[in-house]
């Protein structure tokens, strides 16, 4: 009995030692140091698959202390370019983007389809934002920097600790397309890099109808093949949306103008 009541005094001096919790907690409080760790702000601007590319964006790190590329102007070629490199060898990354205008076209990545499952692409649905101008399809363009980094956040979440088949890459980065807020790459209204097609001859003066018709084909050529032009104060460079091309350079560019064709 004496052996009993020692044996049960021990026990209840080990319970009182326990502090109770549930799962929740744990949760709450193991997985956001984990998270916060993993998603620490970088010091230096990521690397990006186009040395010129990496060289703009090393300059406006250091003039600014601004560390995300901040695509303005015609942005989605340049993202297609980012991406496609990204993910193909030899880097051979993970990314996610985050596309709340629901542009991005995967299928404009030159990128095998191996390659393509490695892009992680969330739509916020457009239905679950509210509108001050009467419209209930609710643009989610109108997403808040507050709620891009919510998005993020969750986002990037489910990359570190989800189910998905990218477990054997290196995790990249996100991309925010039509929104400012949060990510490694920003593509909406405000950047300090702005894209445009390069600059196509117009019509000589003089040109008739006819002459423009039968011209048609050739201006169209040039447009197809026309390079893009990356344009900030700190330089600028051309660039093409397939990764495979010839490697971009620099070079003095005349002013642009909007490409037109009949």
């Amino acid at each position: 009995m004496e052996r009993l009541s020692m044996t049960a005094l021990r026990g209840a001096r080990l319970l009182s030692d326990v502090e109770e919790t549930n799962l929740e907690e744990v949760w709450s409080d193991y997985l956001p140091g984990r998270i916060q760790k993993l998603n620490a702000k970088p010091k230096h601007p990521k690397f990006l698959p186009i040395p010129s590319l990496n060289a703009l964006a090393a300059k406006n790190f250091r003039a600014t202390r601004s560390i995300p590329l901040a695509v303005t102007g015609r942005q989605l070629p340049l993202i297609y370019r980012v991406v496609s490199g990204l993910v193909s060898a030899p880097h051979r990354k993970t990314l996610l983007i985050i596309d709340t205008e629901h542009r991005f076209d995967v299928t404009r990545l030159s990128c095998s389809a191996e390659d393509i499952r490695h892009v992680y692409v969330h739509r916020p649905a457009f239905r679950g934002i509210p509108t001050t101008d009467g419209d209930h399809r609710a643009a989610t363009r109108r997403l808040t920097p507050d709620q891009i980094r919510v998005l993020v956040a969750a986002s990037e979440k489910w990359i570190y600790y989800g189910a998905h088949n990218s477990g054997g890459r290196t995790w990249w980065g996100t991309i925010v397309i039509g929104a400012l807020g949060g990510g490694d790459i920003t593509a909406a209204w405000k950047g300090w890099l702005h894209v445009e097609l390069s600059s196509i001859p117009g019509f000589f003066i003089g040109c008739t109808i006819q002459e423009g018709l039968a011209d048609r084909q050739r201006r169209q050529n040039d447009v197809d093949a026309a390079p893009w032009v990356a344009s900030s104060q700190w330089g600028d460079l051309a660039f093409t949306e397939s990764h495979s091309a010839a490697a971009e350079a620099k070079r003095p560019l005349a002013r642009r103008r909007r490409a037109s064709v009949l």
